[in-house]
């Protein structure tokens, strides 16, 4: 019988040779193969199917210690860092902005302490957008790993820049500061988008469970940022030290990530999934070589549903966090305590909702949504809408119009822990249905629009922040 077995089934590896979860897929040495119609294969048992011109049979490249799946987790920790280090350095900003003659007051904030965040969000958000919506016309006339690498350098020196006025006495010209602050966040943050939105197509490309490394580094980001925030601060009592020292490291990470994104380039797994997105061996020739050209509206009818919940996951969130939340105070908050004064946003704001938001990442993967429940996904993202009037009627300060009806730190927690839970499960659940509603030459793209969904619910987020702050 073992003579019997045609030579093309012990010329081609199976899945279990990838693990039991990547099917076999086709490659360049594939297309130079020879192929037989149907009714002229051979009768003869010895005569391959699929006949290689080589004499080595091809084996499937295997991605070896799963160093691009965990060059994927970095790469969802970096996109993200900018933003999550600008914005979870509360105390740095609130230091800078400070009122110099009368010193710092919970109660009673300065004018540019109240309105920083909102300014910050719109600043972050709104170039972001527009950065995605220039990325879908340059992306494809400049390699991926070209626009990668200059949108990850050009991220590693303004997040330089920012670090070099932490020691530069700013009392005298706050609002120019300000402004100047702004600037570098439109700058940092236009550049990561541009970067997420070329990660995020890539990891498209490549196998689901690639996709969801991703995602859980991105919700990495946030507690690797808040909880260094929480250290810097404990090892520091002065804010600038601690602001040098925390902003440092996000110099060494975003490094660090653009070393081994170059590395990944010369990866022969990933060269591979780039060039046979398919997954298949019905794909005997990629999709690039049949340039296959279809407008995006086609791919947003397929994906609507998924975009939609990603927009209104991140839109809700981006309304009250951290806009809103960052001015919320302790009811003990006079009591001269640190953990009730200087460390309860650090903690109960930044670093419960980056945890509570990992934490729905994580549960998503045990407990999964799959594409068939797209209208379910879609209609809980709606309902996290509550959430927007209950953390305003918050003990957030200073306030003009609305009443303080939660004045309890407890209930401030448990709605930033709801918050951050719902929106860390739904984008998950959003993220992995995404590969499954389009075809595998069609992915990559659905990653673009994906992005460009995102930004869209956090650029309207942002704008309401600001009308939100002001209704306080």
């Amino acid at each position: 019988m073992a003579d019997e077995v045609p030579t093309y089934r012990r010329h081609l590896s199976t899945s279990l040779a990838l693990g039991g979860n990547q099917r076999p897929r086709s490659s360049e040495n594939d297309r130079d193969a020879r192929l037989f119609a149907a009714d002229e294969v051979s009768a003869s048992a010895e005569e391959p199917l699929l006949s290689p011109e080589g004499d080595q049979p091809f084996v499937l490249p295997v991605d070896r210690y799963s160093f691009v799946k965990n060059v994927f987790f970095l790469l969802g920790i970096v996109v993200l860092l900018p933003w999550n280090f600008l914005a979870t350095a509360s105390d740095y900003w609130m230091y800078k902005f400070r009122n110099v003659t009368s010193g710092s007051d919970p109660l009673s904030r300065t004018s540019l302490q109240t309105h920083f965040f909102g300014a910050f969000a719109v600043s972050s958000t709104v170039p972001s957008l527009l950065a995605v919506l220039l990325a879908t016309l340059v992306n494809d006339r400049i390699r991926q790993e070209v626009r990668n690498v200059l949108s990850l350098c050009l991220c590693l020196v303004l997040m330089a820049a920012v670090m070099a006025f932490v020691q530069v006495d700013t009392d005298s010209w706050q609002d120019g500061f300000f402004v100047l602050s702004m600037v570098l966040i439109v700058l940092v943050n236009g550049f990561s988008s541009w970067l997420t939105m070329g990660i995020t197509g890539l990891a498209a490309r490549l196998p689901s469970d690639y996709m969801h490394n991703y995602v859980i580094g991105m919700a990495v980001a946030g507690v690797f940022a808040s909880g260094l925030q929480v250290v810097t601060l404990l090892g520091h009592t002065d804010p600038s030290v601690a602001a040098l020292a925390y902003f440092g490291c996000a110099l060494v990470v975003l490094l660090i990530s653009l070393l081994c994104f170059m590395a990944m380039q010369s990866s022969e797994f990933f060269q591979y999934c780039l060039k046979n997105p398919q997954r298949s061996m019905q794909a005997m020739i990629s999709y690039d070589d049949l340039e296959i050209s279809v407008s995006p509206l086609v791919v947003f009818r397929k994906m609507w549903v998924q975009g939609t919940s990603s927009a209104l996951v991140f839109g809700v969130s981006m309304m009250v966090f951290p806009a809103v939340t960052v001015l919320v105070v302790s009811q003990n908050v006079l009591s001269g305590s640190a953990w009730t004064g200087r460390f309860f946003i650090p903690i109960c704001n930044y670093l419960l909702f980056n945890l509570g938001d990992l934490t729905g990442r994580v549960a998503c993967a045990w407990l999964p949504l799959d594409e068939k429940r797209g209208k379910l996904v879609l209609s809980l993202c709606a309902g996290r809408l509550a959430f927007v009037p209950l953390l305003m009627l918050c003990n957030a300060q200073p306030r003009h119009y609305l009443p303080v009806l939660f004045n309890s730190d407890v209930a401030f927690v448990v709605l930033i822990a709801g918050l951050a839970v719902s929106n860390g499960y739904l984008y998950s659940a959003a993220m992995q249905q995404l590969p499954k509603r389009v075809d595998g030459y069609l992915q990559e793209k659905a990653g673009f629009l994906m992005t460009l969904c995102t930004m869209v619910g956090l650029c309207v987020g942002s704008f309401f922040a600001v009308i939100l702050v002001k209704l306080l």
